[in-house]
């Protein structure tokens, strides 16, 4: 009887038995290595594939094809890191694969699924893409229906009641989709405030710099703030562009996507992925630069704050102080 890994002793529990066909050496293969290739010491190359999970179902000796999921979820096998969200054994570089079934509603650490089953990631995968699409159209149904509705000035007088309805269909999708989007709503040390103040500030001059150098070589660039605020006035305004996107938008992006990207991809491949989309859906390609910026410190913030309030809070400042200011230069 040999084992995989070798020289472990190993319990029935964690552990499958199979047989060479070759030479008929008894192997003891640990559950999590189910999948890969094993070289028996005659030289024949065997690959462990177990069927359907059953109280007593052998082991399969086949040609290749991807496990099936041996057991459900076993809570004993996980632990919670520092920030709450839960953690299997290894990670996302060590090797190995993780095939039994974890829950997507469950909040998983950044990699964990990234070193799981195919058939892990492509339900965590589905379930990502589902979600991201209700949350788009919560956000943006409202604003798109009164477009469509409206006509002349009445899109901006209704813009404060689409921002309302957009803030009830997003806090609906993200009550009933799972803990991404609420599991940030947690205070945060006073520093990460303070710093989300000085970029606010740092980041509206960055902002004017470049909307200054734009207006230079695209002189009918527009900001899409012009005339909001004489139309339906400045605290109609803010609301509309600095409250309800600083909420919403932090919820949506640093909550949901990028604590399931990165539980799908990684760290970084999910901190990345959730900038870009971040910037994409702003659907302002001269601003794209600004947004993926935005995007990324954002996104850095709430890793090390490990809150969202001071993401809120920046987010808020930044957007109502380009309002504020193009409030001031229409008086």
């Amino acid at each position: 009887m040999r084992t995989w890994p070798e020289g472990r002793s190993l319990t029935d529990e964690e552990c499958v038995a199979l047989s060479c066909a070759s030479c008929r050496t008894l192997w003891r293969i640990h559950n999590r290595l189910r999948g890969f290739r094993l070289r028996c010491g005659c030289g024949t190359w065997l690959q462990l594939t177990p069927p359907a999970p059953t109280a007593s179902s052998p082991a399969l000796l086949t040609g290749g094809s991807e496990p099936q999921l041996p057991v459900s979820f076993d809570p004993e096998q996980a632990r919670l890191d520092e920030r709450g969200l839960v953690q299997l054994p290894g990670d996302e570089h060590d090797g190995e694969v993780f095939y039994a079934e974890i829950p997507v509603d469950a909040p998983m650490a950044p990699g964990t699924v990234y070193g799981a089953s195919n058939t892990n990631q492509a339900r965590w995968t589905n379930r990502t893409l589902l979600e991201f699409a209700f949350l788009m159209a919560a956000l943006l149904g409202p604003q798109v229906a009164v477009a469509l509705i409206s006509a002349g000035n009445e899109t901006e007088l209704l813009l404060p009641i689409a921002s309302a309805v957009s803030c009830v269909l997003v806090g609906v999708v993200i009550v009933c989709a799972g803990p991404f989007g609420l599991i940030g709503l947690r205070g945060a040390r006073p520093r990460f405030f303070l710093e989300a103040l000085g970029m606010a500030a740092l980041s509206v001059g960055l902002a004017t710099l470049y909307v200054m150098g734009l207006e230079a070589l695209l002189p009918d660039a527009k900001s899409g703030l012009e005339g909001l605020t004489e139309r339906i006035g400045l605290p109609l305004a803010l609301f509309v562009v600095a409250v309800t996107p600083a909420v919403l938008e932090e919820v949506i992006f640093r909550g949901m996507l990028q604590g399931r990207l990165m539980a799908l991809m990684g760290r970084f491949g999910g901190f990345f992925v959730t900038a870009a989309a971040f910037a994409v859906v702003h659907g302002q390609p001269v601003a794209l630069p600004i947004h993926l910026g935005l995007g990324l410190y954002l996104g850095w913030l709430r890793e090390r704050a490990n809150s969202l309030l001071p993401c809120m809070l920046m987010h808020f400042l930044y957007n109502g102080t380009l309002v504020t200011l193009e409030h001031l230069q229409l008086g």
